[in-house]
């Protein structure tokens, strides 16, 4: 992958000093480069190879450039000539006045000149040399000195091999430098030539700030300037990568997931294959189980860091998770290059990562709380038919009618005189039409999606004391796509919708407490609801939440957990809600030998089903383009084809 090397160096006020062996060789500069034109391919001289060895000495970073890099691999006299060239240019500053310094980088062989020189600055008319090369020689504070370059392949294709593209970059990122200099962009000053060396083109930036100022750019802020200008220069390619990331992310994720539920199967069939994983977990629960307050990684002992480390440390041995981990960083490595001198040859530490420093937090959690083994999210979608049908035959008649359509075709006259009919009911009051309004609008399959309708008509209907429109603005509020995400909010409206009998917002509400969304961890809560919702009279809940709600209750009684431990209990409630057709129920029956190991288990199994969804979305996204053609206008268009004597297959692609 190409990449950008800057070098940046700063100049105290006093820094002026002199050597006559550099300072001769600047001076001779014309007559070298005739000599180079001339004998470029020949070994380098003998007086090069000694200034050439001088210069390392003196400054060992030269090694990290492009120009010694070519000089290594062919010590001929044109490569001796640019390493020469450009280290003393690097230099430059440290023994000559800084006046000549910026008169040199604007006047010097093969620099692109704009009238009389090549220096340019944020202003778009070119600069006075006399008076920049005096406002620089007169500072009375630290002047800083860069030098951003490109391999001549590189630029030619980018093209940056022209100084209007490097004034244009520099300028437009004039307040990001004047950022990480840590001074207001208005007191920020610079100026830059670009210099179109045959093999490796570059610019010559030189930076201060006003007297009352004081920029400092820290080692950080240098690579963050080097990314910064990277990610731009390189944008295109980078574009092209991060699609292919996109990809790859894709593709990890399906075999993350395969691998995954093999690892959990493994686990619940034989849970002693993770016997390290399962002690340092009890270890880190024993640690800060009393702990009170938010607790964050930072601010722990060390041997508690330590324990911490050491679980995500264990995790990275799982085959699945390594896999993983060495995929994204290959990918991540690839970025990384652009603007970086040099990367570890081995994967760093999972627990090194800063992008992964979160799931310490994680640990620590489920070390606190405990973690429920992984089951899918269930989604109860709550049925309310209207009380008095009679009354409301027209409205109960439309929404069947809706159901059918989205099964089986209806003529779309029937289908929007249905629709007419419920939003007419909803806008006259009707709290059923109302509560069916809202998930017209909220499911998006027979109006367009609109989060904020169905949020209106949801509330409408809540007024009322509808509790099935309680529940479903608290879904509305549990989603994580909506607009109006908010836990707190969540957690409210299904606390009302279970207080006026809703057995799915009372599973919901559990859910809740148990884990400590929109409400404090309260696990007396969450099991006093369970059990209402496991004893509900309701069809649709005894038949979808009373399964799952009897065996999360079965796994408190299991671990003691906001009831008294009860092993009886709860492989009497396991055994209803395995009947019912829970299968982690019956798993959970199964492996009734492992009850007492059941909470470092289940957490083990949290902390990898993190680390899954944390691989999944730590590399950026992109979003394909793609139309969409709703099913009306499919259909308005098949007609037309009818019309025209087309059969329905006459535009199918043909095999």
């Amino acid at each position: 992958m190409a990449k950008l090397v800057t070098k940046w160096r700063y100049l105290k006020p006093d820094a002026a000093r002199h050597a006559q062996a550099y300072i001769r060789y600047i001076a001779t500069r014309e007559g070298v480069e005739k000599y180079v034109e001339e004998n470029g391919a020949r070994p380098a001289a003998q007086a090069q190879r000694v200034l050439v060895e001088k210069l390392l000495r003196d400054f060992p970073d030269a090694r990290r450039s492009f120009e010694y890099e070519d000089y290594a691999r062919r010590p001929t006299v044109r490569n001796a000539s640019e390493f020469i060239t450009r280290t003393l240019e690097e230099h430059l500053e440290l023994f000559d006045a800084r006046s000549n310094y910026v008169s040199y980088i604007a006047q010097r062989p093969r620099v692109q000149r704009s009238g009389a020189h090549g220096l340019f600055t944020q202003e778009e008319d070119a600069p006075d040399l006399n008076a920049a090369a005096r406002a620089v020689s007169e500072h009375d504070g630290n002047i800083w000195t860069c030098i951003l370059s490109l391999r001549r392949e590189d630029a030619a294709r980018l093209s940056y091999d022209k100084a209007d593209a490097w004034r244009a970059l520099l300028r437009a990122n004039a307040a990001e430098i004047a950022a990480r200099f840590n001074v207001p962009v208005g007191s920020f000053h610079w100026c830059g030539a670009f210099h179109n060396e045959a093999h490796h083109p570059h610019v010559h930036l030189v930076c201060y700030a006003d007297s009352v100022q004081k920029p400092a750019l820290t080692k950080e802020g240098v690579v963050q300037l080097r990314s910064l200008l990277a990610r731009q220069i390189f944008r295109d390619e980078l574009d092209a990568i991060y699609i292919r990331q996109s990809q790859s992310r894709d593709e990890l994720r399906d075999l993350f997931s395969a691998r995954l539920k093999e690892a959990v199967a493994g686990m619940r069939d034989a849970p002693a294959e993770m016997p390290v994983l399962e002690s340092l977990l009890e270890r880190l629960s024993e640690e800060v189980r009393d702990r009170k307050g938010r607790l964050q990684y930072g601010y722990l002992p060390w041997p508690v860091k330590s324990i911490v480390d050491s679980i995500i440390s264990e995790l990275e041995k799982q085959p699945q998770v390594k896999a993983a981990y060495s995929a994204w960083w290959e990918l991540r490595k690839t970025v990384l290059s652009t603007y970086r001198d040099s990367l570890p040859e081995q994967d760093p530490p999972l627990h090194t990562q800063k992008e992964f420093r979160h799931l310490k937090n994680i640990v620590l959690r489920i070390a606190k709380e405990g973690c429920p083994a992984p089951e899918p999210e269930q989604e109860f979608d709550a049925v309310q038919d209207p009380q008095d049908r009679g009354a409301q035959h027209a409205v109960y008649g439309a929404k069947r009618l809706l159901d059918a359509a989205r099964e089986e075709e209806y003529p779309d006259e029937d289908v929007q005189a249905a629709i007419r009919t419920l939003l007419g009911a909803a806008e006259r009051g009707d709290a059923y039409a109302q509560y069916q309004a809202g998930k017209l609008y909220r499911e998006g399959y027979f109006l367009p999606r609109d989060d904020a309708g169905a949020k209106m008509f949801f509330e409408r209907a809540a007024k009322q004391e509808n509790h099935f429109a309680e529940y479903a603005l608290g879904k509305l509020h549990a989603d994580e796509t909506s607009p109006f995400f908010d836990e707190t909010k969540a957690a409210d409206w299904f606390e009302r919708a279970a207080e006026h009998g809703n057995g799915f917002a009372k599973y919901r509400l559990a859910k809740y407490f148990l884990n400590g969304k929109g409400r404090a961890v309260d696990a007396g809560s969450a099991a006093r609801l369970f059990v209402e919702a496991a004893q509900a009279s309701d069809v649709s809940v005894r038949r979808f939440a009373a399964p799952w709600a009897k065996y999360q209750l079965g796994k408190l009684y299991i671990r003691g957990n906001g009831v008294p431990r009860d092993w009886a209990k709860a492989e009497e409630l396991l055994r209803s809600a395995a009947q019912d057709g829970n299968e982690f129920a019956q798993r959970l029956l199964q492996r009734r030998a492992q009850w007492h190991r059941l909470g470092p288990m289940d957490a083990a199994l949290g902390v990898i089903g993190s680390l899954c969804r944390m691989f999944e979305t730590s590399v950026p996204r992109i979003r394909p383009r793609c139309m969409y053609l709703d099913r009306k206008r499919r259909r308005e268009l098949e007609q037309k084809q009818r019309a025209l004597g087309h059969a329905e297959n006459d535009f199918e692609p043909q095999m």
